[in-house]
């Protein structure tokens, strides 16, 4: 028998270091992946916006907007290049988001955190052997290869 508490104390540690590790990599890639989307979400309305200005307001806002800021070029032309810009921001930022996988990479750690959590309280109340809670375990590392 004291093998097995031996046994169930190294698994006990090993799941609380691994959870460790996944609220370390959460706590760093939540924050990325929130900046993400905020700047796509800001720059594609910022872009939609100023293209909006001109598109809906005609000559009657180019006037307006002309006699408000003066930049050395045209206002339509600053217009359109600062539009370029904040496309093309929202689209990087997109294609971040997407090429990563991060929202799915974050929903993935979670729930093993989460079982792993579940897979921990079984074993300090002795409700899981420690030989299932090893197949357990090490079947939730599969899930989270990516960490």
């Amino acid at each position: 028998m004291p093998k097995n508490t031996t046994d169930e104390n190294v698994l006990l540690t090993k799941i609380k270091s691994k959870r460790q590790e996944l609220s370390n990599y959460l706590r760093k890639t939540k924050p990325q992946n929130t900046r993400l989307i905020n700047s796509s979400i800001i720059a594609g309305a910022l872009a939609a916006a100023i293209t909006a200005g001109p598109g809906v307001g005609g000559e009657g806002f180019i006037s307006s907007a002309k006699s408000m800021v003066s930049f050395g070029v045209p206002i339509w032309q600053a217009l359109c290049l600062a539009a370029s810009a904040l496309s093309v921001t929202a689209v990087i930022a997109n294609g971040m988001l997407k090429s990563n996988g991060l929202a799915a990479k974050i929903s993935k750690t979670q729930l093993c955190d989460a079982k792993l959590e579940g897979l921990e309280t079984m074993l300090e109340l002795r409700q899981i052997d420690t030989k299932q809670a090893l197949q357990l375990y090490t079947q939730q590392l599969t899930e989270i290869s990516h960490i």
